[in-house]
Parts: C-alpha cells; structure tokens; sequence
C-alpha cells in the first residue's frame, strides 16, 4: 500500500491546529467548531482512519461534512491538507514552527513569541535551559522541561 501511516492521534491534533488557527483569526465560529468535532470524532474511531479510507469504507463520525470528509481523505493519502499549510503560511514564522512542537498550540505559542521573543527552535530550547518558561503565568517546571526537551529533539532531527 503507498498510504503513508498516520495514526488517529496525528489526524486529530492536525485537526485541533486547524481548529485553534481559525479561532485565533476569529474564523467562521461554526467551522471552528466543525474541525473541533472532527478531531474528537477521530480520536473516538474504534480503528484507524487509515482503515477505514484503505478499505473504502465510509468514516464513522457524524457531522462530517463533505469538504471535511475530502480533507480527511487528503490528510490520509498525502499526510498533509492544503488548509492546514495554507494557514501556517499566513501565520508564518516562528509561528509555524512553534506550531510544529507537540504541546504549542496557538495561544502557548503566542505568549513565548510576544513575552519571551522566542523566534525559533534555537530559542524555544535556550528559554526553556535557562528556566525562562516557567516565570511566565501558567507554566511550571515540567511543562518548561517537556518543550525544552522536544525543541532539542527537533533540533538533533534537523541536523
């Protein structure tokens, strides 16, 4: 099969991105709230995703529109949708990249942007050795310690 594998939690948190992003940018309420339920509905799949597109089987969330229903197809068969890329586009840097870290969502990375002046990984990594993250509101010592250890490990990746 030339699916790449993308498991349902993956799908998901593309998914939740896209959802965050469109909030941020005061999107359409009601197409936040649709990714937001896909997501869920993705998570909730009793196989993966994967299964259901290989086989032609029709994916069994409810409320899944048939541009969301595409997409979904999309993101299986390709790994990536055109709304989410498009979307980190307009963002742009260190935005996107920020995004890229397991645990930033849009409003994390916001805060380490305009309070810190994180502007890359290089930064996101010195803030969080020199304990910088957890002096801001709502971040403690483990929540500095995991996007520390994540920035590096996208470094060592990049390298």
């Amino acid at each position: 099969m030339d699916t790449p594998f993308i498991t349902n939690q993956e799908i998901a948190r593309v998914l939740f991105q896209i959802g965050a992003l469109l909030e941020t940018m005061e999107g359409n309420p009601f197409r936040v709230r649709a990714y937001r339920r896909a997501a869920l509905g993705v998570l909730f799949l009793p196989r993966p995703l994967v299964d259901y597109v290989a086989s032609h089987q029709d994916v069994p969330v409810s409320g899944l529109g048939g541009r969301l229903r595409q997409r979904l197809y999309d993101l299986v068969n390709t790994g990536h949708i055109d709304t989410h890329a498009a979307l980190l586009d307009e963002v742009g840097e260190p935005m996107a990249t920020l995004l890229g870290i397991e645990g930033v969502g849009p409003k994390t990375a916001i805060r380490l942007i305009s309070e810190l002046g994180v502007g890359s990984l290089e930064d996101l990594r010195d803030a969080a050795y020199t304990g910088r993250i957890q002096e801001l509101r709502g971040f403690g010592a483990k929540r500095q310690e995991e996007l520390g250890r994540r920035a590096a490990e996208r470094l060592a990746v990049a390298a």
